[in-house]
């Protein structure tokens, strides 16, 4: 009887031990997608998890990307002022980014394309454009007049057009990390700038996330720790060029067509929504401290802001809610 109760303690030890190892068991992966690096890695994801994720990032490029012909995007620019019935996220991603765009009074704008395509911040050109052709386009920069119809139909003036790449990763992420939530032990899905941590690491503790040091990215500035929250930062720092001197960066300032300065060199916003911190995060450089900082407290947020001297203004709740630690 000794012998059968052993035996069964011995069996019951190995099951619970091949419980622990697959909730610490880790795995990774990195595709190209949105012009961007993604990385995910999930722990304790049962088999076939990770395929479905990347299966969701080809789904949502081919679905919201700017230059991939028939994407939902594309048949809004092409439209030519007539309504056309979109992907019910596609319509969803829309009605947010209107909202926020009059929530941060313009600076954020998903309707900013018509600028951005007068500018060459990754081709290689550097080309700047002239004041001609900025005030051409000025007009043409106004989410207000994006028409949201029943059965999502979605009406942008003739002439006009949209690029969501300041809202849709944000997008991605929230519906991937909706996906696993319950899943996974824990997991971190990094789409560049854009990081989301679900759940904790397999010991139980927080995730930490690092902030990009904008004079040295290849470094961090802060680490915040997070859990089951969005970390996105949106910095001049990301995409630029120098010409003649001067150096342009791709944040636009929708009122004027040109790089925003505000003297805001990053602006990191932590959410549980990565949507709204995206969009939020690029509305930050845009509107400068004092209103970004404004902004992200009515909203109920937290931010960590580093201006072009390197200087970090922390929202007041930042370091209650999520702890951060400093470089240096």
């Amino acid at each position: 009887m000794k012998k059968r109760w052993l035996a069964l303690m011995l069996m019951l030890c190995l099951v619970m031990g091949g419980c622990s190892d697959k909730r610490q068991e880790k795995v990774s992966g990195t595709g190209y997608y949105f012009d961007t690096v993604v990385t995910l890695t999930l722990y304790g994801a049962p088999e076939g998890l990770m395929e479905q994720l990347w299966q969701e990032c080809a789904r949502y490029e081919q679905l919201l990307s700017k230059t991939i012909r028939g994407s939902d995007v594309d048949r809004i620019n092409h439209a030519q002022g007539q309504p056309i019935t979109v992907n019910a996220e596609t319509w969803q991603i829309l009605k947010r980014a209107r909202e926020i765009s009059i929530k941060t009074g313009g600076a954020f704008s998903v309707t900013i394309a018509p600028l951005s395509a007068q500018w060459d911040f990754t081709g290689g050109t550097k080309r700047v454009p002239d004041a001609e052709s900025i005030h051409a386009a000025l007009p043409l920069v106004n989410d207000s007049l994006i028409v949201l119809g029943e059965n999502n139909t979605v009406t942008l003036p003739e002439g006009m057009s949209i690029d969501l790449g300041g809202i849709a990763k944000g997008y991605i992420a929230d519906r991937l990390a909706a996906m696993i939530r319950g899943r996974v032990t824990g997991a971190t899905l990094n789409f560049g700038g854009n990081v989301y941590a679900v759940g904790s690491k397999a010991d139980g503790s927080p995730f930490r996330i690092g902030i990009a040091n904008p004079e040295d990215p290849g470094s961090a500035a802060a680490v915040v720790t997070v859990k089951d929250r969005s970390v996105v930062t949106s910095g001049t720092y990301q995409r630029c060029f120098t010409l003649d001197g001067q150096t342009y960066h791709h944040i636009l300032d929708p009122e004027t067509g040109m790089p925003a300065e505000t003297g805001l060199a990053s602006a990191s916003v932590i959410a549980q929504s990565s949507m709204d911190a995206d969009a939020l995060a690029t509305a930050c450089i845009v509107l400068g401290m004092e209103q970004a900082v404004a902004l992200v407290e009515e909203m109920g947020l937290e931010a960590l802001l580093i201006t072009d001297e390197g200087d970090m203004i922390a929202t007041p709740g930042l370091m209650e809610k999520y702890p951060v630690q400093t470089a240096g």
